[in-house]
């Protein structure tokens, strides 16, 4: 395996795993650390100590100012650099630094696994393009009712707050002249939806007065220039953060909207002060529409809420709430917080979830994209499946994967929870990129068949020490083995 060659980075490596062993309680057995660095600052989950009875203690050690200059001697040109360190009682230690393996978030409670990204020019599949466009493909939304909701909508909205109702023209910033509105949805690449568009050609936006559910709306320029950002709330694109099921999976048949992190056709026009947003929805599922109106953002990382099937809609059940007196008003601020019954998270009435995941006893009619299978009874219906994407095993019992072998659009398996008689079909199944194993599984795999000619990101999972990951990962082998490997023992007058 590569060995780390910079004596600088050794030097702060030894340092670290000094500051380990002066940090340890009474009676510990090993210290591991997982850290990570990029340009932005360091991360981690820290020291822990293991104790003699099996129990494990967290450390309190810190070394920011280390991680990152071990980043920035280890400059290989990726971005993010992971680094695992573990040192024992008697002086020994190892450590790997690697920009291509990183601890991998998710998992079960307790539950250490670390990804080897074999191919980091390939990003995993999105889970929204595996289900079908909309059984009904025209908008829910008319412009002309959205403009009269919105006049109604403010003017009750004055009425509350006991302020003389004006013209829509006269409180809200004046709308773009056609053209411009024309050129600036042009930028888009997508088409608004006619209700919005036609809201634009009244006003450019609310001028933060927070119309939309407390949320600004937001002017054309300011919606075209969110378009083209990229969604730092949407993780879920990396192998890393990437998990089999998707991104949300509770079966509701007809999804409304896409089971995605992000996607081209969802165009924000309201954002809030905490990360989160309102957008239209113009790339809908089967059970949607498109304009329809979604709730996304940094407290939506399990995929968007569906909100109502237009921003027509949205006006309609705000304007019924305060006609009903369900809100709460203060007349200082001019905030209002209207009771409307828009859905918040997911598992709200009105919330689309998504429509491919599996009810094995059913998948060989269903469009079936995401199973959890038990057993062989489970997985024997899934032979040949034209749509099954990704299958998670969890059997205790020693299960075939035969059926899977001819599975055309099968990308991802999770063995990691599952006794398996045949691993060796797994290097047989074409088009596999994502593979998630134990340390023994991985070593029958490769021992017996290789790996799976198309392999893009492996998953060990289980505790492994620096030394043990280098060494898995350098049995899969991979286009760019970023992977380098020290151990040695602390100068004894330490």
């Amino acid at each position: 395996m590569a060995s780390l060659h910079n004596p600088e980075i050794i030097a702060l490596l030894q340092r670290m795993a000094h500051g380990m062993v002066k940090g340890a309680p009474q009676g510990w057995q090993r210290a591991s650390f997982s850290a990570h660095a990029d340009k932005h600052g360091t991360g981690g989950h820290g020291a822990v100590n293991v104790l003699a009875n099996g129990r494990s203690r967290p450390g309190s050690m810190r070394m920011p100012k280390q991680l990152q200059r071990v980043f920035e001697l280890d400059d290989t040109g990726a971005d993010k650099l992971a680094i695992e360190l573990m040192v024992h009682p008697d002086g020994r230690f190892e450590a790997m630094t690697s920009r291509a393996i990183a601890r991998k978030s998710g998992g079960a409670p307790g539950e250490v696994s670390h990804v080897y990204v074999l191919r980091p020019d390939i990003r995993p599949p999105d889970p929204g393009d595996f289900q079908a466009g909309p059984a009904v493909p025209t908008q829910a939304g008319d412009p002309q009712e959205a403009v009269r909701l919105l006049r109604a909508y403010l003017c009750k909205r004055a009425e509350i707050l006991g302020r003389e109702p004006g013209r829509l023209e006269d409180e809200l910033p004046a709308p773009w002249d056609a053209q411009t509105i024309e050129d600036l949805e042009g930028a888009l690449r997508v088409r608004l939806p006619d209700d919005l568009r036609a809201l634009y050609a009244v006003a450019d936006g609310d001028g933060r007065s927070r119309l939309f559910d407390r949320h600004p709306w937001l002017g054309l320029r300011e919606l075209v220039a969110w378009h083209h950002t990229d969604p730092w709330w949407a993780s879920g694109d990396t192998w890393e953060h990437h998990t089999l099921g998707s991104i949300r999976s509770e079966g509701v048949p007809r999804a409304a909207v896409r089971s995605s992190a992000h996607r081209p056709g969802w165009i924000i026009f309201a954002e809030s002060t905490g990360g989160d947003f309102l957008a239209v929805d113009m790339d809908p599922a089967e059970g949607g529409r498109p304009g329809q109106v979604i709730r996304l953002g940094m407290h939506h990382g399990n995929g968007p809420v569906y909100v109502a099937d237009s921003v027509t809609e949205l006006l309609r059940l705000q304007l019924a709430a305060l006609e009903r007196g369900d809100y709460t008003c203060d007349v200082v601020t001019g905030e209002l917080w209207i009771e409307a019954g828009l859905p918040e998270r997911h598992g709200d009435a009105a919330d689309g979830a998504d429509s491919g995941t599996g009810d094995v006893g059913a998948a060989a009619e269903a469009t079936v994209h995401h199973v959890l299978a038990t057993c062989d009874a489970e997985l024997a219906p899934l032979a040949g499946h034209p749509t099954l994407a990704a299958v998670t095993v969890r059997s205790a019992e020693a299960v075939s994967m035969a059926p899977l072998r001819d599975c055309p659009r099968l990308y991802g398996l999770d063995l990691s929870g599952a006794a398996v008689r045949d691993l060796d079909v797994v290097a047989e199944i074409p088009g596999l990129r994502y593979l998630s194993m134990r340390r023994e599984q991985w070593h029958q795999l490769t021992e017996s068949a290789g790996r799976p000619s198309d392999l893009t990101a492996a998953v060990l999972v289980g505790a492994a020490s620096p030394g043990a990951l280098a060494a898995w990962a350098e049995g899969l082998g991979g286009s760019d083995y970023d992977i380098r490997f020290h151990h040695g023992r602390l100068p004894e007058d330490t």
